[in-house]
């Protein structure tokens, strides 16, 4: 792995499922904190269920976190299944192929949907974008953002974390004629 993670990656029991239920909660949690933690310093945003970095209009990194060849040791499929299971159910990934059964791919969230929606509501404010249509390509992509943890966040996963504004009546999502959410007005 070319970037620096814990020693706990290097740690050969991590990669085999524990029997021990308590123990086995623990490792997930490591592996998940390990998944958060590989994902923000990359600024990646989508990971395949093997453990690949995702990018739209790239190729993914074809470095899985799930392998690590310095020790020759891999996570198996089962458990790989389990770890992405618990991530979701906690809020700390969402699956993006609902519907898909192989290979699924999953949004990684390394801050909660609230904290996303909390920066994105003081990106608005101190640009003085409220009560103002903002696209939801320009909240993510353009040049204002540039800068704010939030940028190059992809599309769909932007509108998921201002669900939390609309809710409390903050935000308003426009939507195309498809469905799509499209931009977004915060007051």
């Amino acid at each position: 792995m070319s970037m620096s993670l814990p020693p706990i990656y290097s740690f050969p029991p991590l990669y085999t499922r524990q029997p021990n239920l308590i123990i086995r909660r623990q490792q997930i949690s490591s592996w998940m904190d390990l998944i958060l933690q590989y994902a923000k310093s990359r600024n990646a945003w989508c990971m395949s269920a093997e453990g690949y970095i995702v990018r739209e209009g790239s190729e993914s990194v074809q470095e899985s976190i799930f392998v690590n060849n310095e020790i020759e040791r891999s996570v198996p499929q089962v458990f790989i299944n389990e770890i992405w299971s618990t991530m979701c159910q906690e809020g700390k990934a969402i699956g993006m192929d609902k519907g898909k059964k192989e290979s699924p791919t999953y949004y990684i969230l390394w801050r909660t949907v609230d904290s996303w929606a909390s920066l994105i509501l003081q990106w608005f404010e101190s640009t003085g974008k409220l009560q103002q249509v903002v696209t939801v390509y320009e909240l993510c992509q353009g040049d204002e953002s540039i800068g704010w943890e939030f940028h190059g966040m992809p599309e769909p996963l932007t509108a998921h974390c201002l669900k939390p504004l609309c809710h409390r009546h903050r935000a308003t999502i426009v939507n195309d004629e498809y469905g799509k959410p499209v931009a977004v007005k915060v007051v």
